[in-house]
């Protein structure tokens, strides 16, 4: 974690936090997933090993990059390239309107990740609008995020 210095919470799940945070020596913004240990040593979910060995064997611009993955104070730590947002909050914002030819581009990236999915025999299970993360500096570049 000495790499990084976290910033603001992004948002809370079931199984952690997730930080925004930049890499102290080359400035890149990430996002980092703080996984909680399970209790009276039990040790990380399977959910949270699945999605880990599932994102180092998926690489398409269409799914997330995880960057890194360590152990750090009981928690298991997982590096994130960083997306600005996700397309539930795109369609919940006041004041955006999302074009037919908006939703039919995030609907080609979202049938692009799985279809990479797919190809590797790997099913998602939650597709979900919060799940497609979307990059504000390229507006039509989107990544699914991984729920193996």
């Amino acid at each position: 974690m000495d790499k990084y210095e976290k910033g603001v919470v992004l948002g809370h799940g079931t199984f952690g936090s997730v930080y925004k945070a930049v890499h102290k020596e080359t400035g890149q913004v990430v996002a980092i997933k703080k996984i909680n240990v399970g209790a009276s040593n039990m040790g990380v979910d399977v959910t949270s090993l699945r999605e880990i060995k599932l994102l180092k064997e998926l690489r398409s611009p269409y799914i997330v990059r995880l960057l890194d993955v360590f152990p750090h104070k009981r928690k298991l730590t997982m590096v994130f390239e960083f997306m600005d947002s996700d397309l539930e909050a795109l369609i919940k914002a006041k004041g955006v309107v999302l074009s037919p030819a908006n939703i039919k581009a995030y609907l080609q990236l979202l049938l692009r990740a799985l279809d990479h999915c797919h190809s590797h025999w790997v099913l998602h299970r939650d597709i979900k609008p919060n799940n497609m993360l979307v990059d504000g500096n390229a507006p039509c570049r989107g990544a699914l995020a991984a729920h193996p």
